[in-house]
């Protein structure tokens, strides 16, 4: 609080409950309508202004906007603690509805930080890294994730080679399990378009949360993994159980597949970590990535199985975007590679021919 508070001034009530407007309001309509809404566009204003240019030389906050970043994106919405001792459980349940927005915003907001100050970041990199490597261990929506990994590619091309030596390890292994399906995740099957089946997990979630209440409070799942779990479980249970007597529960009922973005954005990170870093500590983890990156190509080359079809609606992923991204991935494995003579470069080259 100290870096958020100027000196001499004492904090804000926690949420805005000093603002006026709607004051006779219930707590639950005021939350939503301005407490929400307020917090959004004070991240917009300051997206704005950290990425706008100015005629002179402007100081801007770097400690106080990742920690404000901190502050928000850390907060899991876990109803076993409370978040703050004046909130009630309506109150912070309200707050875990929001959470993937509010999320979305200070995403921005992080992003925006890098954005505008990049190499001047350099004395604050240690945090960014720590945040980014806790929030990815929470991020399982598609949208939060995709901006985590937008993210890493801007720190990656801002800061450099130094940068991609403390964030190998969590790029990696991100990217391995996003691009593996074989991996076993908590991510629910979306279309290409995400926004859609974020909204109706989110809404089938909060409906059912004052009713488990007291089931919630003893589990250790958060509310964003909440939210992504709920239409897996829908999934399930209009699904026949088998013969054996498996329950629709059963987590071997449903193949679960990352979402198509996040693929996208996966690939696109891998590109830029093995253009910035290709060569850093090869014998941990360029074997891995580098048969991972053929398989995927082979793949999406051969038939694309497993996904939507491409559409031709402006702005949605399509199988095509896809294809692309694993072969730009695939090249730079190739360029970047340690060895004289790049381990799949036959059957890469054979892919390029077709």
């Amino acid at each position: 609080m100290m870096l958020l508070v100027p000196p001499g001034n004492d904090p804000p009530p926690v949420l805005g409950d000093q603002v006026k407007l709607g004051g006779n309001l219930h707590v639950t309509k005021k939350f939503g309508v301005f407490t929400v809404p307020t917090i959004s566009a004070l991240a917009h204003c300051c997206c704005m202004m950290l990425t706008s240019y100015y005629p002179v030389q402007v100081t801007v906050p770097g400690r106080a906007l990742i920690a404000l970043s901190r502050r928000v994106l850390l907060v899991d919405g876990s109803l076993r603690n409370k978040l703050f001792p004046s909130t009630t459980s309506l109150h912070q349940e309200l707050i875990c509805f929001e959470l993937p927005s509010l999320h979305s915003s200070f995403l921005d907001l992080l992003h925006a930080t890098i954005k505008g100050m990049r190499s001047q970041l350099l004395p604050h990199a240690a945090n960014i890294v720590r945040l980014v490597t806790d929030y990815f261990k929470i991020a399982k929506l598609p949208t939060t994730r995709t901006k985590v990994y937008s993210i890493v590619q801007l720190l990656l091309t801002s800061m450099g080679v130094g940068m991609s030596l403390h964030l190998l390890e969590v790029i990696v292994s991100n990217a391995v399990g996003d691009l593996d399906d074989n991996c076993v995740k908590e991510m629910t099957l979306f279309s290409t378009n995400p926004s859609k089946g974020t909204s109706e997990s989110l809404s089938k979630s909060y409906s059912k949360k004052r009713k488990q209440e007291p089931q919630i409070q003893n589990s250790h799942a958060s509310g964003l993994e909440k939210a992504a779990i709920s239409p897996k479980k829908m999934k399930t249970s209009s699904m026949p159980t088998s013969s054996k007597g498996m329950t629709p529960e059963t987590p071997g009922d449903v193949r679960m597949f990352t979402p198509l973005c996040v693929k996208i954005a996966a690939l696109e990170t891998l590109e830029i970590l093995l253009n910035v870093g290709g060569s850093l500590r090869t014998d941990h983890w360029r074997a891995k990535v580098d048969l991972l990156l053929i398989n995927i190509a082979t793949s999406a080359c051969d038939s694309g199985a497993g996904y939507e079809p491409s559409t031709t609606k402006v702005g949605e992923t399509s199988i095509s975007h896809f294809r692309l991204a694993s072969y730009k991935a695939l090249l730079a494995s190739f360029l970047s590679s340690p060895h004289a003579r790049p381990l799949y470069l036959a059957q890469g080259t054979e892919l390029f021919r077709k």
